[in-house]
């Protein structure tokens, strides 16, 4: 037989076969080749005992919590005996702001440099291993800085000294009750001065030189008639 005549009948012959599997397609398992079956081991007798979950009884109670910020001209806060279970990141934040005069809204507390929610507790955040000393950054924003602290009751601030008077000061203090000395009443207004001022300052307010004029005269008509 040729190699054409053998290409021919065994394409043929798959041709006879369908080209993809059919939905119900059943192979024999004993056609299959003989292999060992997977056993899996057995389970040890009685199983280990849980560990008992750690308890505020054995854990410690207070812990120190230093409050260090991110910029160096900003100081570090150390608070001892704090809570955790019993302290929030807002209670931090506004044991940081009465300390350094930076107001609270300034300030954002972080842990593993990041930011933490102001109503979380500290137990919540830094978790059951976190040890007796645990350390928040502080980030102050918008530019604030940290101010003076005011002087307590104990240690009131100095007045300063009383100064003794000089003796010009003594002469101006004497001098002030003196009367001023020139014409006054019925002779000052008597003057031509007087009606030239009363004149200028009617030309000022009513910006109209008849009408201010006739204003003046007026005026002193009136009181030339009363005199």
């Amino acid at each position: 037989m040729s190699e054409l005549a053998f290409c021919k009948t065994f394409l043929g012959a798959i041709d006879s076969r369908p080209i993809k599997l059919s939905s119900d397609y059943v192979s024999d398992a004993r056609t299959y080749p003989a292999t060992g079956v997977p056993i899996l081991p057995r389970l040890p007798q009685g199983h280990p005992q849980r560990p008992a979950p750690k308890t505020a009884s054995n854990a410690t109670s207070t812990i120190t919590i230093t409050l260090k910020p991110m910029k160096p001209t900003t100081p570090t806060l150390p608070l001892s005996s704090i809570d955790p279970a019993k302290t929030s990141v807002y209670d931090l934040k506004s044991s940081y702001a009465s300390s350094t005069s930076i107001p609270a809204a300034k300030i954002k507390i972080l842990y593993k440099k990041k930011p933490v929610t102001d109503s979380k507790l500290v137990s919540e955040i830094i978790g059951a291993d976190a040890g007796a000393e645990v350390e928040f950054g502080v980030m102050v924003m918008g530019g604030a800085t940290a101010g003076v602290a005011s002087p307590s009751a104990e240690s009131p601030a100095e007045s300063p000294a009383a100064v003794a008077p000089s003796e010009s000061e003594k002469g101006l203090a004497g001098t002030g009750a003196a009367a001023a000395v020139g014409p006054s009443g019925k002779e000052l207004v008597a003057t031509e001065e007087f009606w030239g001022d009363l004149k200028n300052f009617v030309f000022q307010r009513i910006k109209d030189e008849q009408e201010g004029e006739r204003l003046v005269g007026v005026f002193k008509k009136a009181w030339e008639a009363d005199r």
